[in-house]
């Protein structure tokens, strides 16, 4: 083997080793780390300030990640495979749920979630347009994963639209994701209410 050919395969396998540690790293904090989530139950309504809070601190844990996920090839928001950690106080939380309460087998917003989402549309104002904000649907595990996919993004896009239509938020600012029985809360018991929620996280 030529000297030129060994400093080949010593860059090479350099080369490797170093993307192994990333990777290694990668996946040591992804599978250490969860999304917290401040849960609010029905009845109870996040202050503006709370939810800009809430969202400026998931913006900035996401740029963090990202940059992590760059030394490791992998692409996309880190929060959108993390585990779900309910907490309970505002400086905790990444992201934030609220139970919107919808119609059986429907997309039509009941009158004390229009509350809940006008203090969210009134707490994401306040970020100025700073932050992008990902809106999931989320279920339990009853019925097919197909058709509660199908629902929760119904009703996330349900959400959206009234944040666009009934509070002039900018749409280009909001995402829809329908997430089904994916990324329960209470995985103790899939079928919970607190599993049924629309989840607000930056983007």
């Amino acid at each position: 083997m030529s000297i030129r050919h060994r400093a080949v395969v010593r860059r090479v396998a350099s080369t490797c080793v170093q993307l192994i540690a990333a990777t290694s790293l990668f996946c040591a904090v992804q599978g250490a780390m969860a999304q917290n989530v401040m849960v609010y139950s029905e009845g109870q309504t996040p202050s503006a300030q709370d939810v800009a809070d809430i969202l400026s601190r998931g913006a900035s844990e996401n740029i963090k990640q990202r940059g992590l996920n760059a030394s490791s090839g992998a692409m996309g928001s880190p929060f959108a495979i993390l585990e779900q950690k309910p907490v309970a106080t505002v400086r905790e939380a990444s992201a934030l749920s609220v139970p919107v309460q919808f119609g059986f087998d429907s997309t039509e917003l009941s009158p004390q979630s229009r509350q809940q989402l006008n203090a969210i549309a009134d707490g994401i104002k306040l970020t100025e347009g700073t932050v992008k904000v990902v809106i999931e649907g989320h279920t339990d595990a009853k019925g097919r994963s197909n058709y509660n996919e199908k629902l929760s993004l119904r009703r996330a896009m349900a959400v959206r639209d009234y944040l666009v239509q009934e509070r002039k938020l900018a749409v280009k600012l909001l995402m829809v994701e329908g997430k089904g029985a994916q990324k329960l809360l209470d995985k103790s018991d899939p079928y919970s209410p607190r599993n049924r929620r629309v989840q607000f996280r930056a983007g």
